[in-house]
């Protein structure tokens, strides 16, 4: 899979913008917070005061996903921790969602994106490939906003724990941030920025209860600057079409421009002149011979000029050579030349 989301149905879990910000929260959690190095502090997402219940019944679970601490020694050899039915240690990192906001000043979701990207996750990809393009609103900005406790056993580890959360921050810009990468659904993977809202608070109880033990917490608060992924993507031709008038186009016209009247495909005989000179092209593995015969052959379309231009022209769409001794000539117009308005006649 190339970006790990290309394979992500749409409708899912996996496609819901709580889903993947949290997964790229928790990697983010993962390779910063550790017990000891190489093992991550587990990380449950619940609310602070479930937490721990959430955690054992994890670790009781037949697929504990926390079994990697069960390699984890002490300097002495010693594993610090023992399977079920022992009890479970802290450290501890609760993530519990606090709520979602609409970020005005980066939203652009009403306007369309063109250029997703290409629509095959193929190695090989062939000249075929690069005549189509998927399309789609642009995202809407929200902010994913969660409350993170770190709960532990001993001051000294509490005090680890909050000098490496500072340190993780240090790109300072008006507030302590970073950035961290998030994979998208049909986007791929993005940095989005990272940020710590407000204070890092010491929540522990300032009398704990008579024979328990005394459990060190660290509350704060991150935001992380998210998009919602507009999923409803359309595959469309990588060429666009253009409206040519030497005046005002009305509402009828410009909607029955935008209107599908009958398809071209500028791959035919390599006549897609703007692709061709790029460098480096991929082959086409298709004959052009083979896709005429597989979508046949369209008449040119008669358009008429109004203004300055030429009072009458034919192009024949897909087939208009730049060269006058070329049989696709017909009248047609050469890309780098400038002409009035025309409207498609027939």
């Amino acid at each position: 899979m190339a970006d790990e989301t290309l394979s992500i149905r749409k409708g899912s879990l996996g496609s819901c913008g709580m889903r993947y910000h949290e997964l790229a929260l928790q990697r983010w959690l993962n390779s910063t917070f550790y017990v000891r190095v190489g093992y991550p502090i587990p990380i449950v997402f619940a609310t602070p005061m479930d937490a721990f219940g959430a955690f054992d019944r994890l670790w009781r679970s037949d697929n504990n996903p926390y079994n990697y601490l069960l390699a984890l020694v002490d300097a002495n050899g010693k594993p610090l921790y023992e399977p079920y039915p022992s009890n479970v240690r802290y450290p501890l990192i609760s993530v519990f969602r606090r709520g979602w906001k609409y970020r005005a000043y980066q939203n652009f979701s009403i306007f369309q994106w063109r250029p997703i990207n290409w629509p095959t996750v193929e190695r090989e990809v062939t000249l075929s490939d690069l005549g189509e393009t998927s399309v789609g609103h642009r995202p809407m900005a929200w902010d994913y906003r969660w409350q993170i406790d770190h709960y532990a056993m001993r001051p000294d580890t509490q005090a680890y724990f909050i000098e490496a959360l500072m340190r993780c921050f240090w790109r300072t810009g008006g507030v302590p941030q970073t950035w961290i990468p998030v994979h998208y659904p049909a986007w791929g993977r993005y940095n989005v920025r990272l940020y710590l809202d407000g204070d890092i608070e010491n929540t522990t109880l300032e009398e704990p209860e008579e024979r328990k033990n005394v459990e060190f917490r660290t509350t704060f608060t991150l935001i992380m600057e998210g998009f919602s992924v507009d999923q409803d993507i359309r595959i469309v031709p990588a060429l666009w079409e253009m409206l040519l008038r030497a005046q005002a186009v009305n509402p009828g016209e410009l909607t029955s421009a935008l209107v599908l009247q009958e398809q071209e495909d500028l791959r035919l005989h390599n006549e897609n002149y703007a692709m061709l000179r790029r460098p480096h092209l991929p082959p086409n593995v298709i004959t052009p011979e083979q896709r005429l015969a597989q979508q046949g052959t369209y008449p040119p379309w008669e358009v008429e000029f109004q203004g300055t231009a030429q009072p009458q022209a034919y192009l024949n769409f897909g087939r208009t050579g730049t060269d006058p001794a070329s049989p696709y000539f017909l009248g047609g117009i050469p890309q780098t030349s400038g002409y009035g308005i025309a409207t498609v006649v027939t």
